[in-house]
């Protein structure tokens, strides 16, 4: 009888933004992503459930939500207001919800949307991207940039 391999669950990126929030999805491998969705919602507890629907519907193991650094260091309202929302998600589920350095993530989801994907997602994916290959680098035992280790 063969035995089933086991994976591990993908894992889900978030770009919070004021209005719209990006999501993207790892491969099952956590070796690459794609741009999932854009969620339009501005009340906290409903972006919460519809965040924790899609991880439960996608088979996600674990959640990575960009933070917006400024370009000079220290911190300003957005950055204050997604380290508030990465807290109340953690405080809604079981799953591990970590944060990660979103800079420039907007910039270059504007650079390489080729097609109708939004421009969110994309970012979402570029921030789940450098998480996933700061992960590999650090399983290799190569230094890794980022606001927590993964």
């Amino acid at each position: 009888m063969t035995e089933a391999v086991s994976r591990p669950p993908r894992i889900l990126g978030v770009d919070v933004g004021g209005v719209r929030t990006g999501l993207a999805l790892s491969d099952p491998l956590r070796i690459t992503c794609r741009p999932l969705t854009v969620l339009v919602e501005r009340d906290e507890g409903r972006l919460i459930e519809k965040i924790l629907r899609i991880a439960e519907a996608e088979d996600v193991g674990e959640i990575v939500i960009g933070l917006p650094r400024p370009l000079s260091g220290g911190s300003n309202a957005h950055l204050r207001g997604v380290e508030r929302f990465a807290a109340a998600l953690a405080g809604h589920t079981s799953l591990p919800v970590k944060t990660w350095d979103e800079r420039f993530t907007s910039k270059l989801a504007e650079r390489d949307r080729k097609d109708r994907t939004p421009a969110d997602a994309v970012a979402a994916c570029h921030l789940l991207q450098s998480y996933l290959d700061a992960s590999r680098n650090a399983r290799a035992g190569r230094s890794a940039d980022g606001e927590e280790g993964p």
